[in-house]
């Protein structure tokens, strides 16, 4: 079992290795402060579904969490809003 130190110095060095469009999505969270799917895409001007599986690799890895579920104004439907663990 990992104590929460060893497991934040992992985390760490996860973030440190994360490939180039996984990074730009992590950043764009970290910049907006929470931020769902669509709202990434809009920042960094890309496609959703480049942005979708980028968010669930963060999240697998441990390094993005929900935030919230709430309506988004964009669309007005319910979505999931993400934050930097």
């Amino acid at each position: 079992m990992h104590n929460a130190q060893q497991t934040s110095i992992e985390a760490f060095y996860d973030l440190e290795k994360l490939p180039e469009k996984r990074r730009a999505v992590y950043d764009a969270i970290a910049k907006l402060g929470e931020a769902c799917n669509l709202d990434i895409a809009y920042e960094l001007r890309w496609p959703i579904n480049r942005v979708t599986p980028r968010t669930n690799e963060l999240v697998a890895k441990g390094l993005v969490e929900q935030s919230k579920q709430a309506v988004t104004p964009r669309t007005g439907r319910k979505v999931i809003y993400w934050k930097i663990k």
